[in-house]
């Protein structure tokens, strides 16, 4: 009896050492520790999230775990984990998936690390779910676009086309692109497969964008000119640099007429404007009238300004053109040795272009429009009514964008009133009134005098015009003809749809949006804004005054709030622009119904 004691009591000693020696064993890993994860959801769409846990097991133990990611999508998109601690994290699905993708979420034990449990989450072919939605069929059809910009990696501009087809889908299109760090990327097709927008009940919407080089791409876009329920123009920006070290570029989208899907499309006399980078990376504009028949290109006067050195009243440009069944087409233009662009038709009377040389001393990486001229001949007499104009360019100075905004009343014999509002990067000064005069050619080329820099405008029509200042900012702007006034509060009603325009987009904020003008004076609106410090969707801003009166001088010009720092000009019912004055970074914002 007290031997069998002895013997129990033996084996319980064993057994209390063997479970220490277990226990101690386990606080460093070992066989005892057991781990698992799970997460709440494991489908997603594009832009969810969901929280992945975890549980360690083991006898005393450490619970700490490590979370990482891996996929055949990953590193570049495949999402991120945020909120991490000890036991948990939350996964965050990428804002765009081009395919469906699964991403493999691992914990793995501090404690041992040859330990780990996993989970896959299975992310759908979407944009993400803070996309405005549900109205797809406002983008419908072919539209070209063009967008400038820039950021780290240096300036950026595009062009091409894309096909929506009132679903969500964009089953085609082509694009062109050109920058100091990339170089031009010519003829790229759009994966129609991959590719996917939303378009929400304010007309705001989403992008993706992969193209034959697989580069990704997400965009926000606002859509204006809304007839029988689909858009026949848009504003966009870059809406895929979260951290501030890649591009940011705004421009607009306009549908396409696909009967000017020809060469013979292109005929008569048409008014362009053209910006972009020298070789040193200063602003160089340019501005011109050239005549287009039978693929050939001709009479051609231009002016330009390369950050205040001047090109003007150069004469003999010539060139030749062709264009596509696709409506993409190439240009070259007897200058600088001989200058090469990719152009898209929009209609018959408009295209768009940018530059596919690679960016040296004698070739400028310009885009811009072209615009047919509706007059065959031009008199002083083709500008004899109120316009409102607009212009952009660059402070080397002060290192910062330039804006000015106001209202030429020329009296169809050479003489004009100027008023004008100008934000000089940061600098504000308001409303100067000048007397100048104006000399108009056959061709449209009109010189003016009696202002500081004096412009040069090419006309596209009566009281129409591309023009190009003379100053070292390297102005361009444009005029549109005022119609519609007198104006007041009860002039804007309804929803509008709005874009930003300017120079330097990759150092400053650029935005879309969508605002409710309610006519007796009170808007609101939502936007969408990049900057260099990240993006911010979906942005509501606050209830303000807006204020327009029938007696002010000059006509049409107001603000869009009550804490007085915009200035604005109607330009019809229909359009108006406007700049927030105290802007260190200025740009235009064109607001369009």
């Amino acid at each position: 009896m007290t031997r069998s004691v002895r013997l129990v009591g033996f084996c319980l000693l064993l057994l209390v050492v063997a479970l220490t020696l277990i226990g101690c064993n386990s606080l460093v890993g070992g066989p005892g520790l057991t781990i698992s994860a799970s997460a709440s959801k494991t489908t997603l769409q594009a832009g969810d999230s969901t929280a992945v846990s975890s549980t360690v097991m083991h006898a005393g133990g450490n619970p700490a775990v490590t979370w990482s990611l891996s996929g055949a999508s990953c590193p570049n998109n495949c999402g991120i984990l945020v909120n991490s601690n000890s036991a948990s994290t939350t996964y965050s699905a990428p804002d765009f998936a081009p395919s469906a993708i699964s991403v493999t979420v691992t914990a793995t034990a501090v404690a041992d690390p040859s330990k780990s449990a996993s989970v896959t989450i299975n992310v759908t072919h979407s944009l993400s779910i803070a996309c405005p939605s549900g109205n797809e069929g406002a983008l419908s059809g072919q539209y070209a676009f063009l967008m400038q910009g820039g950021g780290k990696p240096g300036v950026v501009a595009l062009v091409g086309s894309l096909t929506a087809d009132g679903k969500g889908n964009i089953t085609a299109g082509l694009e062109d692109s050109n920058g100091n760090d990339a170089g031009p990327q010519t003829g790229l097709t759009i994966n129609g497969t991959a590719s996917l927008y939303t378009v929400g009940s304010d007309q705001r919407g989403c992008l993706g964008i992969v193209n034959s080089q697989n580069t990704v791409n997400i965009y926000r876009f606002a859509l204006g000119s809304v007839s029988a329920g689909v858009a026949d123009t848009g504003w966009m920006i870059e809406f895929d640099d979260a951290t501030g070290n890649g591009t940011r570029a705004e421009g607009f989208l306009a549908r396409q007429n696909s009967s000017s899907f020809s060469s013979t499309s292109l005929q008569g006399n048409y008014a362009f404007a053209l910006a972009g980078p020298d070789s040193a990376l200063n602003r160089m504009v340019s501005a011109g009238v050239i005549n287009a028949n039978a693929g050939n290109l001709s009479s051609g006067n231009m002016d330009s300004n390369d950050a205040g050195t001047l090109s003007s009243d150069v004469l003999g440009v010539t060139g030749i053109y062709s264009v596509a069944s696709s409506g993409r087409g190439t240009l070259t233009l007897s200058i600088g040795g001989g200058s090469n662009y990719a152009l898209y038709m929009i209609s018959s009377a408009r295209f768009v272009a940018l530059s596919i040389d690679a960016l040296n001393a004698s070739r400028p990486l310009q885009s811009g429009e072209f615009d047919l001229q509706t007059l065959a001949s031009f008199t002083n007499a083709s500008l004899n009514a109120a316009a409102v104009f607009f212009s952009m360019g660059y402070d080397n100075t002060s290192s910062g964008p330039t804006v000015g905004l106001g209202l030429v009343s020329p009296d169809g014999l050479g003489n004009a009133t100027l008023h004008i509002d100008q934000n000089d990067a940061g600098v504000y000064v308001p409303l100067q009134t000048s007397a100048m005069t104006y000399t108009v050619s056959a061709n449209g080329r009109t010189t003016t005098s009696g202002l500081n820099h004096s412009p040069v405008w090419y006309l596209i029509g009566p009281n129409a015009a591309f023009f190009i200042g003379t100053n070292p900012n390297a102005d361009l702007g444009r005029l549109e003809p005022q119609s519609g006034g007198p104006f007041s509060i009860t002039s804007l009603s309804g929803n509008y749809s709005y874009g930003t325009e300017g120079t330097a987009a990759g150092t400053r904020l650029t935005a879309v949006g969508s605002i409710n003008f309610d006519g007796i004076g009170n808007d609101q609106a939502t936007e969408d804004d990049a900057t260099p410090t990240g993006l911010s969707p979906n942005l509501p801003l606050p209830v303000t005054q807006y204020s327009f009166s029938s007696t002010s001088v000059p006509p049409g010009r107001g603000t869009l709030n009550n804490n007085g720092n915009t200035v604005a000009y109607i330009i019809s019912p229909t359009k108006l622009l406007f700049f927030n004055t105290p802007a260190s970074k200025p740009r235009i914002l064109i607001v369009q119904q």
